[in-house]
């Protein structure tokens, strides 16, 4: 390093070529060797004057920069005005670190040299790097994204190829010159959104779109608002096709429907009729004679099947109709256990059906339908046990986060092979070669409030049905 023009300590080149606030370096354009360096550069690389002086151009490049004759590139650099080389440069102590190299051949001290600006871009690569990360995802994602201007046109500035597709533009410049009120079917639908965006900086809708070609789809929309670096207001959008959702919600709302219907009519047409049948069988038993009397009985009998069966089909289809609504909320496990067991007991008088030691007093996460699941249950145990005086216990315990409630009972049992199917599982519903409906209304209420059932054996017989609940928080 031993450029005249630069080392003189009173030199004016000096004190401008040291308060330059990007690295610079003099390499002689014959040799590739560094001439002379500012402290800006040494500071960013580390070197000092002794360290860098008679450093080849290849010497300052990373291991793992491939750079084919560098200091060729330099004097071309140099050559074409204001053109940049963005390198991977080493700094003393091995880092490796991006730099931007702008080059112009110079005349100091009467000789020739390349000048060289050097700035420390790796942040700015490795933004510039993520950008690209995030607008070739951009490209690719199966979602419509979108910029406009936050205008009375609202203009489209920008939008991904899946934009395009989803309003069967010919091209993206086609969209871009759509305003993006037309995409909206319903002009009301589109004055209410952006009437609630000029409140809120996030809105998502569900709304009827249209396409360029007139057709129209349902999508689901969520736009931003914000203010850019310019000071102007700017909205960015996603659009997600939902059609197949939507329509398929509306098949589960007419179906509901239906099941509402026809719940009417079980609960109450057919129940009150049966209930009328069921009355007027009460008052011929005292009419009838003993050789009419096991008919009678069995009148009664069915009768009394029948209006309880018409009950379990309601509480079936209450569960079927509240299926993928979030119904659940904290429910008193002591309360409704105690009313079922009262129940039960009074239904049931041949039988004993008692709670085995305390029920803890906590809440659960469930709906008003857990009832049905304990007096099924406890209906299940005396119904299907082969003596004339069940014993049914309950008993509730603490796990963690849950709490586990057992009915147990001393009846004949379910063979580890049934265990499955009991519940109707892997079966067609009520279809299945389970017990009947309410096994199947125990095992759909637990699954919906995200608890578990199974069956153990009991000692030193029968069967222990296990309902595993979440606490509420």
């Amino acid at each position: 390093m031993t450029n005249r023009a630069t080392t003189e300590p009173g030199s004016g080149y000096r004190a401008l070529f040291e308060h330059v606030s990007d690295g610079l370096l003099v390499f002689d354009p014959e040799t590739g060797v560094v001439r002379d360096a500012n402290g800006r550069f040494m500071s960013m690389s580390g070197f000092d004057h002794a360290a860098l002086e008679g450093r080849h151009v290849d010497d300052l490049l990373s291991d793992d920069q491939q750079v084919d004759a560098p200091k060729g590139r330099l004097v071309d650099a140099a050559g074409d005005d204001g053109a940049t080389i963005e390198w991977r440069l080493q700094r003393r102590d091995g880092e490796p670190f991006w730099a931007e190299l702008s080059v112009s051949m110079a005349t100091l001290g009467d000789e020739s040299c390349l000048l060289t600006t050097v700035r420390d871009v790796t942040e700015h690569k490795r933004r510039r790097d993520e950008l690209g990360r995030f607008e070739e995802l951009v490209e690719h994602v199966p979602t419509g994204i979108f910029r406009a201007e936050h205008d009375s046109d609202w203009t489209f500035l920008e939008a991904n190829p899946t934009m395009v597709e989803l309003f069967d533009a010919d091209s993206k410049v086609d969209l871009l010159s759509t305003p993006v009120t037309d995409i909206y079917d319903d002009a009301d639908d589109r004055r209410a959104f952006f009437d609630t965006l000029t409140e809120q900086d996030v809105v998502t809708e569900k709304l009827r779109l249209r396409t360029l070609t007139g057709d129209t789809f349902w999508g689901l929309v969520t736009v931003c608002r914000f203010e850019g670096a310019d000071g102007e207001a700017y909205i960015d959008g996603a659009i997600k096709d939902v059609t197949e959702t939507r329509e398929y919600q509306q098949v589960l709302e007419e179906r509901n429907e239906r099941l509402e219907l026809l719940n009417r009519i079980v609960r109450h047409d057919i129940r009150n009729d049966m209930q009328l049948v069921q009355g007027m069988a009460d008052l011929l038993d005292d009419l009838s004679d003993e050789r009419e009397q096991p008919h009678l009985e069995t009148i009664q009998a069915r009768t009394e099947h029948v209006v309880e069966l018409t009950d379990l089909m309601g509480e079936l289809m209450d569960a079927l109709v509240s299926e993928g609504e979030d119904t659940l909320e904290p429910t008193n496990l002591s309360f409704v256990l105690d009313r079922e067991v009262r129940e039960a007991s009074s239904s049931y008088p041949n039988a004993t059906i008692r709670t085995r030691g305390n029920v803890p007093l906590v809440e659960v996460m469930a709906n008003d339908m857990l009832r049905s699941v304990f007096r099924n249950l406890l209906n299940n145990a005396v119904q299907h046990h082969d003596g004339g005086e069940p014993t049914v216990e309950v008993s509730a315990e603490m796990e963690d986060d849950w709490v586990l409630v057992r009915v147990a009972d001393d009846g004949p049992g379910i063979s580890e092979a049934q265990r499955e199917t009991v519940f109707g599982k892997g079966e067609k519903g009520i279809d299945s070669e389970g017990t009947g409906l309410g096994l199947y209304l125990v095992y759909t209420l637990v699954d919906r409030y995200g608890g578990s059932v199974w069956i153990d054996d009991n000692e030193p017989r029968g069967s222990v049905f296990n309902v595993r609940l979440r606490l509420a928080d």
